[in-house]
């Protein structure tokens, strides 16, 4: 049974009460309630409180861009639950306040010099859950002095539960909240804490802040901008229990080096995500290439230091790769050799393969397509945002390698390729391939036929396509409409005229 806070809160509009159906209104032993009375005043209160979970609202999207427009939807208004379910009837409020457990998620809003909620309703709601774990966020629009004042309130508040911290995000990029104290020493640990989000662009003010870190035992996610003092062998300031950690994300790191140090030290990572600085900084490399067991991979790197990490890096248990490339565009140089070496070396069988801003030529994208290590994928994502400064590389031929030569060729699994007659049909576990920006350059007809191919007539072997996303010319008309035809068939279908 569930029941949803918005159904609750048109139930009660305008009466304060739950509408009371009759065709409901009967006691258990089948005799009708006297006027005046509702079922769920024989619920017992341990079941109501357990429809009161499913009346919580789910956790919004960390996106502040979504915050930003949506604090209705962060649980803290009286529209939702658990401020709504007060509302209702006395017996609702009395069960509502006592049952600590829809009380130990708060995400707060700063904006305009003042936080949603309030305060002094936090402070009411964090009393209101006991001594349970608790998972908080708080997110700071903009760097106004009303804003840093109002942010900083909140996170003393939030710095009195250190104990109980569980699941905790700020996002305080914009400058650092005001009139924060330090850390005393009974908050200087947080022996819940599972999962440790920050982004903020001030090191100095955040250094405070990680004294948590003294007693984490049970810390598994890490996700900040930049851990103090981190040097070129992955060491800082900070206890950061590095063996533990299952994810960790670090918006700065000094050099490759660093990364590979830092990998070193965390042999449970299954999640990575890393930035490195594009400043040319080369550090001590490990005496051995770094053998991980990670499953999935994110790094912003410039194309220099890709080659470095890939030619130092062995993960053959990898199934996810973002890669963003950066730098100055006259040193631009996709690094496919040292690509195929590692996929070589690894052995690894991957699903997803995105890259960035890659600069690639024609041939070197061939080189991806047909790569056979890299046939087991199901997502194919290609994006680049500079495009306009070289020349497209996703042309004619590329799109011909990826089609289904006939529908009415039995294919022949094998070396990961599916055999259409003469060709060969490279990916055939592609499921979505998504190609951003204006690097696809085609003659026309060629991008539906190659789609058409794996969507209408996929063949033996071969998944069938099932989400793409292309900017296709808008002098290409045949292609327009059949992929659109496409689309009303059921195809996933995103598309861009340039």
């Amino acid at each position: 049974m569930s029941f949803s806070s918005q159904s609750l809160h048109n139930n009660s509009r305008g009466t304060g009460k739950v509408d009371k159906s009759s065709s409901m209104d009967f006691a258990p032993h089948g005799q009708p309630l006297r006027a005046g009375t509702h079922l769920f005043d024989r619920v017992p209160i341990e079941l109501l409180q357990e429809i009161f979970l499913h009346c919580l609202s789910p956790s919004p999207p960390a996106a502040a861009e979504f915050l930003y427009h949506s604090i209705d939807l962060q649980g803290t208004s009286p529209r939702f639950a658990p401020l709504l379910l007060c509302q209702i009837c006395r017996l609702w409020r009395q069960a509502a306040i006592s049952f600590r457990d829809i009380w130990t998620s708060l995400d707060i809003f700063v904006s305009v010099g003042k936080s949603r909620p309030s305060t002094h309703l936090a402070t009411i709601w964090l009393a209101r859950s006991g001594a349970l774990p608790l998972s908080l966020s708080l997110h700071q629009q903009s760097g106004s002095v009303g804003d840093c004042i109002a942010a900083g309130q909140i996170l003393e508040l939030y710095k009195r539960h250190t104990s109980r911290w569980c699941n905790i995000h700020f996002d305080l990029r914009e400058r650092w909240p005001k009139y924060c104290r330090l850390l005393t020493s009974q908050q200087r640990s947080a022996p819940l804490l599972r999962e440790f989000t920050i982004q903020t662009s001030y090191q100095i003010e955040v250094v405070d802040l990680f004294g948590i870190f003294d007693f984490v035992p049970r810390l598994s996610s890490l996700h900040v901008s930049q851990i103090p003092d981190l040097n070129l062998l992955g060491h800082c300031s900070v206890p950061i229990p590095w063996f533990q950690l299952a994810s960790l994300s670090l918006d700065y790191i000094p050099s490759v080096c660093a990364s590979l140090h830092i990998l070193e030290k965390c042999p449970n990572l299954m999640d990575v995500s890393f930035k490195v600085e594009p400043i040319i900084i080369y550090g001590p490399l490990p005496i051995h290439p770094v053998h991980h067991k990670l499953h999935s991979l994110t790094i912003n790197i410039s194309h220099d230091q890709l080659s470095l990490f890939l030619g130092h890096v062995t993960f053959p248990e990898l199934i996810r790769t973002t890669i963003y490339v950066r730098g100055p565009l006259q040193n631009y140089g996709w690094p496919q050799a040292k690509l195929e070496a590692f996929l070589e070396r690894s052995q690894c069988r991957l699903e997803h393969f995105e890259i960035h801003d890659t600069g690639m030529n024609c041939d070197e994208f061939t080189a991806c397509v047909c790569d056979r290590h890299l046939q087991s994928l199901v997502k194919f994502i290609v994006g680049d945002r500079r495009d306009w400064t070289w020349n497209p590389f996703v042309t004619d031929h590329t799109v011909d390698l990826l089609t289904c030569s006939s529908p009415d060729n039995n294919n022949v699994p094998g070396g990961g390729l599916a055999k259409t007659g003469s060709s060969a049909c490279f990916l055939p576990n592609l499921v979505s391939l998504v190609i951003r920006g204006s690097i696809l350059c085609t003659a026309e007809g060629m991008v539906a036929r190659m789609v058409e191919s794996r969507w209408r007539y996929y063949c033996n072997g071969i998944k069938r396509l099932k989400h793409v996303e292309f900017k296709v010319p808008t002098l290409h008309a045949e292609d327009v409409r059949r992929l659109k035809e496409f689309c009303s068939e059921g195809l996933e279908l995103d598309m861009n005229l340039q």
